[in-house]
């Protein structure tokens, strides 16, 4: 049975140079987003996982070498890849908070960083990725026991191999239109295969403030269809029509109606997106004015 040792193997690493990141955070937007942010946003993650708690880090000071692997579905790891760890220093907690990637983690997916302030500095590990196991990245996946625990010694983690997709995962399509709901801060990290879709797709759109479920009925056509108005929705801090900037942008959650031809004259979109208003009443209580 091939297992994750005979990965290693095959490519001259032993696993006593290495260790093992199980990323499952506890935030659900950000372990949703995991997956997405190693190809879309690598340095996000990098940032991301350069930094982890004692016990973790004093398993990493031993070793040459990082194999992450972040959660993609129940129960089911995928590899992000091979880093090697280029250096180690000692940062301030100060420092460290006044990134920019702090900034973006702890705003766009909340990332909790409340044991960070409690310390004046941290370990730092600065990552980079090996071509080494490039080719499994988005493919191989596992399956391990839960534990609390996401730092593993590699020796003592020969998981086997539970599949090897044909295709990186981090390049799956869209759901079909009818179930795709994308939140506000998910807007802003969209894999280029999403972003390319909605880009194409004219419609009838809903927003819901996930707060109290209060909503608001749009329209997108144009050059960039419902990404653009989307992504004009959620370019602040709050929303961009008189009702919806009295809400923060991050409650915001995106579905579509209904779509509708590209040859659809303006004035007829307009008239059906009226009628939508007037089927979910979002003028007498909703955020339509």
């Amino acid at each position: 049975m091939l297992s994750l040792h005979s990965v290693l193997d095959a490519e001259g690493i032993s696993p006593d140079d290495v260790a093992v990141l199980l990323h499952t955070p506890k935030e659900p937007q950000l372990r949703k987003f995991l997956p997405w942010l190693v190809r879309e946003r690598a340095d996000l993650f990098e940032w991301y996982q350069s930094l982890h708690n004692k016990g973790v880090t004093a398993t990493l000071r031993r070793r040459r070498f990082v194999l992450s692997f972040v959660s993609f579905a129940p129960s089911r790891l995928v590899l992000a890849g091979l880093y090697r760890i280029a250096a180690v220093e000692t940062r301030s907690t100060q420092k460290i908070l006044q990134d920019p990637e702090a900034t973006e983690l702890t705003d766009r997916f909340r990332l909790d960083y409340g044991a960070l302030a409690q310390a004046e500095d941290w370990v730092w590990f600065s990552l980079e990725r090996s071509d080494s196991l490039a080719a499994y990245a988005g493919r191989l996946t596992i399956s391990p026991k839960p534990s609390r625990a996401y730092g593993r010694l590699a020796e003592n983690f020969d998981e086997p191999i539970a599949s090897i997709w044909r295709e990186p995962v981090f390049d799956a399509p869209p759901p079909d239109w009818r179930a795709l709901t994308i939140s506000g801060p998910e807007l802003r990290v969209l894999p280029e295969s999403w972003a390319a879709r909605l880009r194409e797709w004219r419609g009838i759109y809903l927003i819901v403030d996930e707060h109290d479920g209060a909503r608001y009925v749009g329209s997108a056509y144009g050059e960039a269809n419902l990404l653009g108005r989307w992504q004009a929705h959620v370019q602040g801090s709050l929303g961009l029509t008189k009702r919806l900037s009295e809400r923060p942008t991050e409650r915001f959650r995106f579905s579509i109606l209904e779509r509708v031809s590209p040859d659809m004259t303006v004035e007829d979109v307009t008239a059906l997106e009226q009628t939508w208003m007037q089927r979910l009443h979002t003028k007498e209580f909703g955020l339509n004015i």
